[in-house]
């Protein structure tokens, strides 16, 4: 009777491979790789200073100074040089009258004044002589000073038939026609003053309570048809509330930008900058949110730059503050490296390289 040979069953064939595999790599002499550094963000880790808060109203754009100018001479107006909306310098001609009754009367009392001077010089003489007493010629000194008074008076007349312009600015509006008569007052033109550009602003109640209200006051509007932006400054407050509203009207003082007309009536976001908070303790350090790593009991950690590896330090979440967030814990204190972005794939230990984040 012919025998079958017995084989082993094939889970010994597969322990013997995997044993001579095993016994052929440490026969090798290979180490195991080491891990390779990660790229690591870091920034110093900041103490929780106070930081100023931002309080953000509505205001209007006025002008600094709107004002009607008016000649101060009655006439018929000539001339007007300049159209609305005009820049114009100091002492620029706005506007003219006819000059022709100031020039007649600036020539009738010129030629008065030069009769009067004449017959003073004459009687002078008579009076060095001893022909004339020093009474005869009082009255004529009194008339000649009285037709000097006349021609500067006749003098600032014409020159006041010329309308000018008192400071820089803009015409915002004329108000008469070439040909009109006016008389001594009649506003012909409103001029505003655009160095400068003045915004108000209802402050409520409550803001009013926490900024500073005075020239320390630091703000920035933002116009609310187009991106332009300035820095503005306290000029004034009212200390009464608006009728029928608990608002308190504040005016704040900018330089208008060069490229854009800024007018009057148009309206402005502005950002006032209030006080910072009291630190709330000596212990609080402060780092950007996407530093901070959450466990899964519902603790939180963030990862410490140290020697070239991370390592992992518990913390306490105190508070969060847009994206930054207020922490506290043991082992923190100021300029620690902490790593602020891909703090989810790393582990204890990890190798990293450090890369400070611009």
């Amino acid at each position: 009777m012919t025998s079958t040979p017995a084989f082993p069953p094939l889970k010994t064939y597969l322990t013997i491979i995997a044993c001579a595999l095993l016994l052929g790599g440490c026969s090798s002499g290979d180490e195991p790789a080491s891990e390779p550094p990660r790229v690591a963000l870091v920034e110093p880790l900041q103490p929780a200073e106070p930081q100023p808060e931002a309080l953000r109203l509505s205001g209007v754009v006025q002008s600094v100074t709107t004002t009607q100018l008016s000649f101060e001479v009655a006439g018929r107006i000539e001339r007007i040089l300049i159209d609305e909306g005009t820049r114009i310098r100091r002492g620029q001609p706005l506007a003219e009258l006819d000059r022709v009754d100031y020039q007649l009367q600036l020539s009738e009392a010129e030629a008065r004044l030069r009769q009067l001077q004449a017959d003073l010089a004459r009687k002078r003489t008579l009076l060095a002589e001893g022909i004339l007493a020093p009474a005869a010629i009082e009255a004529l000194e009194a008339n000649t000073v009285a037709a000097r008074v006349a021609r500067d008076s006749a003098r600032r007349d014409l020159e006041r038939s010329t309308l000018s312009a008192p400071f820089d600015g803009v015409v915002a509006r004329r108000l008469v026609e070439p040909n009109m008569v006016v008389a001594v007052g009649t506003p012909v033109f409103e001029m505003q003053d655009n160095r400068h550009i003045e915004v108000s602003v209802d402050l409520p109640e409550i803001a009013a309570l926490s900024i500073p209200l005075g020239p320390e006051l630091k703000a920035e509007g933002q116009l609310v048809i187009a991106d332009v932006s300035l820095p503005l400054r306290y000029k004034e407050h009212s200390t009464q509330p608006r009728e029928g509203a608990r608002t308190y009207r504040l005016v704040l003082q900018g330089e208008p930008p060069e490229d854009y007309n800024l007018l009057p009536g148009m309206a402005m976001r502005v950002s006032v900058q209030r006080p910072p908070r009291p630190q709330a303790s000596q212990d609080q350090f402060r780092l950007p949110l996407s530093a901070l790593q959450a466990d899964s009991d519902g603790g939180h950690y963030i990862w410490q730059a140290a020697d070239g590896r991370a390592r992992r330090l518990a913390v306490e979440l105190q508070e969060v503050e847009g994206d930054q967030a207020l922490i506290r814990g043991d082992g923190l204190q100021a300029q620690l490296p902490i790593i602020v972005a891909g703090g989810s794939k790393l582990h204890e230990e990890q190798p990293i390289k450090v890369q400070e984040r611009n």
